[in-house]
């Protein structure tokens, strides 16, 4: 990789000149023309210069002053943040749920509405201390059991009045009284017209904001970019798992306490990311390089599928990744490997075959687990390499009388750096005039249809 970015050229107006299409930003704009044409001229102010001596100099930022990586680092740090004020109810409930499973009662969990948290949330997760038990339909659930859940329907509704305790966890996904009223599409609405307050007994929230995206970019204004759901719903997962399996391995444990001790080892490694930020920033400038020269954007993963599953066709994310011909312009093309090993085969095998046809390689996963570090793992075959900062395989929570460690940071960590990784490539197209396609989340009002639309212009550009 060049240390050196080209200097930018204004690829959607030369494109739109040789094609005779116009760019999205052409079509947005004619509206406003005939809007701005009627009113008073005035004198527009210029954008803010770069930073003397900066390698990224002469870019043009479009009004924005932080970075969209910054955006989207702050924005996780801010929904761990509000999660911490619910450490006292994940105390309570998982007292409540201790009870329940020391009475013969089962606690299940739904909560996991999304793309990563159905991969990330399974009892048979690795780190998982399999305690709490995927919910596969209602009827099984019976007086006395207990239920975490995202839905919200006369079908919960009806379990709660049978005997069953529910907890409502808030979804960016799910309808709730906690947005704007007719925000949220009737797909992914209830027709009974219930709420979380209505089906459950109590409300815990993962503060993942409704709009799922972190990310305000100008010339995308339709809505917010990069998901986060799966940090607000995957950290309140793993808390009341670590409460759960320390009070029943040990009745006189605190009412709060393991769940503290994950939320902040979480914090403090999302925290380190930011070490990344030079290096996140150079690919992101490579990778713009790439794609506007046609290349593809591919994310590849074996060991933990919900991490490309959280990067492709999810809402507030982009529309280029596994999408198109690899073999058109190979040379050109990205490989993004975001894993939670640093040694899985077929991920190995993946990268080496992607650099050999020249692609650019990036490695997203623990550099060391469980104390060993592979001599030819992944991170051998990559041009760039962010360590998660989750060096064990199970987790990060010990509690007496378990012999292994339980609730990893792995799946979590290495999101966020994708997420911010693609924030920041956003940011590099943007300033270049090169301004991507992102899925509107189909579950608001309008997304499918603003998708449906847009699919003819991102087919046609590429990105």
């Amino acid at each position: 990789m060049s240390a050196n970015p080209s200097q930018p050229t204004d690829f959607d107006r030369s494109r739109a000149a040789s094609t005779g299409n116009p760019s999205r930003r052409d079509l947005l704009l004619g509206g406003a023309a005939l809007v701005g044409g009627l009113a008073a001229a005035e004198p527009v102010s210029s954008a803010p210069e770069a930073a003397s001596g900066s390698k990224w100099d002469h870019e043009y930022t479009f009004g924005h002053s932080k970075l969209f990586m910054d955006q989207y680092h702050e924005g996780i740090l801010g929904i761990l943040s509000k999660i911490a004020g619910e450490t006292d109810l994940v105390g309570e409930l998982t007292s409540r749920a201790a009870r329940v499973i020391r009475a013969g009662r089962t606690v299940w969990t739904s909560m996991n509405d999304g793309h990563m948290p159905h991969w990330e949330q399974r009892a048979d997760r690795r780190g998982s201390p399999k305690i709490m038990k995927d919910e596969q339909g209602l009827k099984k659930l019976k007086a006395g059991d207990m239920l975490f859940t995202n839905h919200c329907n006369k079908q919960v509704l009806a379990v709660r009045e049978r005997g069953v305790y529910v907890v409502a966890v808030t979804i960016s996904y799910r309808d709730n009284e906690f947005r704007p009223a007719g925000f949220t599409d009737e797909s992914h609405s209830n027709p009974d017209g219930l709420k979380l307050k209505d089906v459950s007994n109590v409300i815990l929230h993962s503060h993942t904001p409704y709009t799922q995206g972190l990310v305000r970019a100008p010339e995308i204004p339709e809505f917010m970019l990069c998901p986060s759901s799966q940090t607000g719903v995957g950290a309140l997962h793993w808390m009341l798992n670590a409460e759960l399996a320390n009070k029943l391995e040990n009745p006189g444990a605190k009412p709060v306490e393991k769940s503290v001790e994950y939320l902040k080892t979480l914090v403090k490694r999302i925290r380190q990311i930011s070490a990344h930020r030079d290096q996140i920033r150079e690919t992101a400038v490579e990778m713009t390089r790439r794609i506007r020269r046609g290349g593809r954007w591919f994310v590849r993963t074996e060991e933990h599928p919900g991490l490309s599953s959280e990067m492709t066709h999810v809402a507030s994310g982009a529309m280029i990744v596994n999408w198109g011909d690899w073999s058109a312009k190979p040379r050109e093309n990205v490989l993004l490997v975001s894993t939670i090993t640093p040694s899985n085969s077929a991920e190995v095998k993946a990268a080496k075959q992607a650099r050999k046809e020249g692609a650019l390689v990036i490695g997203i996963g623990p550099t060391t687990l469980d104390g060993k570090t592979p001599g030819k793992g992944l991170f051998s075959h990559c041009h760039a390499r962010f360590d998660n900062f989750s060096p064990e395989s199970r987790g990060v929570i010990r509690i007496p009388g378990r012999k292994r460690p339980i609730c990893p940071t792995t799946g979590l960590t290495s999101n966020v750096i994708q997420q911010m990784l693609c924030a920041q490539w956003v940011d590099e197209m943007v300033r270049r005039g090169s301004v991507p396609y992102f899925f509107q989340g189909g579950y608001q009002q309008g997304g499918s249809e603003y998708n449906a639309a847009m699919k003819i212009h991102f087919e046609r550009q590429g990105f």
